[in-house]
């Protein structure tokens, strides 16, 4: 299988996530290790088979994103990567929002930042 650079930026990110698989209707909760506009990766003993579709709520504070997914990589009792194959627009700007404000507390906190403005 050959490596593809992502498409989007992933950050490191726990976000509350609640899985369906195709066919059950039972959600499987826990919290994602890294997230982008691409996809995700959620750290959870139980995991699904390669390609399998999967409905996912994703919670960031008080709103909940509905995305569709596939399953793209499985590393058993460990976790899955998941592709996001379908995320409204509205979605996709609110986890836009909500990645640019991660990517923004990184580059205050980064060592490599520079020093901070001069105050007039």
């Amino acid at each position: 299988m050959e490596w593809k650079q992502r498409q989007y930026a992933r950050f490191k990110a726990a976000v509350p996530i609640e899985l369906r698989p195709d066919g059950v209707t039972t959600p499987l909760r826990g919290q994602t290790a890294d997230i982008g506009l691409g996809g995700c990766y959620v750290e959870m003993i139980f995991t699904q088979e390669v390609a399998t579709g999967v409905d996912i709520a994703l919670w960031i504070e008080d709103t909940k994103i509905f995305v569709k997914a596939q399953v793209v990589s499985k590393h058993p009792s460990f976790g899955n990567g998941f592709k996001f194959v379908h995320l409204t627009k509205d979605g996709a700007s609110k986890l836009n929002n909500y990645l640019e404000s991660l990517q923004g507390a990184m580059m205050k906190d980064s060592p490599f930042a520079g020093p901070p403005p001069a105050s007039a």
